[in-house]
């Protein structure tokens, strides 16, 4: 109890404003399946995608930190200018590969797909409906643009009043077209050259030439975005969607991942790094992280590996949640993992499957790494949210642990690392890395102390004059820290 009480007080002498990951950029709101039309007992549906929302700032933080509050200024006051994307038919409305247009200042509207002979018709029930609920979603309906994924690329078009009598959107007056022979992942549609053509056709015609920058990486979730709905992946990795039967038929999450150089053409098989994101954050956040892991590898600081950025929720905590509902643990090591091993040329066995993430993204590497000791032979954690219930922000963990001590307890890795220390202590490959500005860095050392007193081997670096930013922590550390991987699954070779 006296240590407890002496880290209360040294963690409230650290309060500061802050955040607990790098900064995410904005947020959007995400309508799913709104009934544009219903004909008998089909419906017409449509997703829209909104310019600002609520999320919670880091998604992670000690109790009595400075907040930063939902701002209503992110909500853009002016009418929103629409833009509709239209897949080809048969398709998935959802995610739409458009959807990251939102930060540039856009109501995107993703519509289900028909046959060429319906479009027309679907996009003005679109219209209509829209138009209805204009004031509801402060949408500005005089001018639309349109994006029509077609054989040979995509088509960008402004609607037109008559246009509902023309045949298809190729007869629109004003259009502009990406040529893509083939664009299965949508890279083609998304280079920074296209989408800039784009916007910049758009910005043209729907808001008179002016223009708002933004970041497709920097774009936060909603909250319950088990699949990222911004399809825009990291330089380096690719996009792509998984079955998650844990959470019932039919359902889905994303995930990123980035493939060797030679992957395509070595036949070789490769460790595994699974990189998990911090709170109120997504798989995109591991871009840094990303270009960094390939330069080591380059360098030959470490071996090739595959490594995967996993889409957790933005307050999931790498837990299955109490009521069930939420079983973010279940999806990764029962859905996730098998799939990747199923899917790519991966070294399927513990000691070549490694598991790394920052800020909730750290504790959930701890947590997972230390509840499946038989999965992951390597667990490196970056500036972990190791904090006690009473430490926590209620908003934040509510939706996972509730109101209750015990399942916190029994889930975090303080208690975790306790029941499978004989099995760590001889099997597991572990780091814990920290910035010694960060406001948990009191925290990190008790942990720090906890693995010395359990006689668990560990490399543990401090980052001097690093905050709680993982960028912070690996540039300012004293040591390579990319030598790390490659001493771990050196007995690979």
């Amino acid at each position: 109890m006296k240590r407890s009480a002496v880290l209360l007080a040294l963690i409230a002498g650290l309060f500061f404003p802050g955040i607990s990951q790098p900064e995410s950029g904005n947020s959007f709101t995400l309508y799913r399946d709104l009934v544009c039309s219903k004909d008998g007992n089909t419906s017409l549906l449509l997703d829209l995608y909104l310019p600002g929302g609520a999320s919670l700032p880091a998604g992670v933080g000690v109790a009595g930190l400075a907040q930063e509050k939902d701002n209503p200024e992110k909500m853009i006051n002016s009418a929103l200018p629409v833009i509709i994307w239209i897949p080809e038919a048969e398709t998935e409305k959802f995610p739409t590969p458009v959807a990251a247009f939102v930060g540039n200042g856009y109501a995107v509207v993703s519509l289900q797909a028909g046959v060429d002979s319906t479009v027309l018709n679907n996009i003005g029930l679109a219209l209509e409906y829209l138009r209805e609920k204009a004031a509801t979603f402060n949408l500005e309906m005089e001018n639309i643009g349109l994006i029509q994924q077609r054989t040979g690329g995509y088509r960008a078009a402004i609607w037109q009043k008559d246009m509902l009598q023309l045949k298809s959107v190729a007869a629109a007056t004003l259009q502009t077209n990406i040529v893509a022979a083939s664009d299965p992942d949508f890279s083609i549609l998304h280079s920074g050259e296209n989408s800039g053509a784009l916007l910049t056709f758009f910005d043209k015609h729907l808001r008179n030439g002016k223009q708002k920058e933004s970041d497709p990486l920097a774009l936060k979730c909603p909250k319950d975005s088990w699949i990222d709905p911004v399809t825009n992946p990291i330089p380096g990795t690719t996009y792509h969607l998984f079955p998650t039967p844990v959470r019932g038929e039919n359902k889905q999450g994303s995930y990123l991942i980035y493939l060797p150089g030679d992957y395509a053409t070595s036949g070789e098989r490769y460790p595994v790094i699974y990189w998990l994101h911090g709170g109120n954050g997504n798989s995109r956040e591991g871009a840094w992280m990303c270009e960094q892991l390939d330069a080591a590898m380059q360098r030959g600081d470490m071996p090739p590996c595959i490594v995967v950025f996993v889409q957790g929720l933005p307050i999931g905590w790498y837990n299955n949640s109490k009521d069930g509902t939420m079983p973010v643990e279940d999806v990764i090591i029962k859905d996730l993992i098998p799939h990747i091993d199923a899917t790519y040329r991966t070294i399927n066995r513990r000691e070549a499957r490694g598991i790394d993430g920052m800020s909730m993204g750290g504790y959930g590497s701890l947590h997972l790494g230390f509840k499946y000791p038989e999965l992951f032979g390597v667990v490196s954690s970056i500036a972990p949210s190791i904090t006690s219930f009473e430490m926590e922000r209620k908003e934040v963990i509510a939706p996972t642990f509730e109101d209750d001590t015990a399942y916190f307890n029994a889930n975090s890795p303080s208690t975790l690392v306790k029941v499978n220390a004989d099995y760590l202590r001889n099997n597991t490959t572990i780091r814990l890395l920290a910035g010694d500005k960060d406001f948990l860095y009191v925290l990190i050392q008790h942990f720090h102390q906890q693995l010395k007193d359990l006689q668990i081997s560990h490399q543990y670096g401090i980052a001097p004059g690093a905050d709680h930013d993982y960028r912070e922590v690996i540039s300012k550390l004293e040591f390579n820290a990319f030598e790390f991987w490659g001493s771990a699954f050196k007995a690979l070779e």
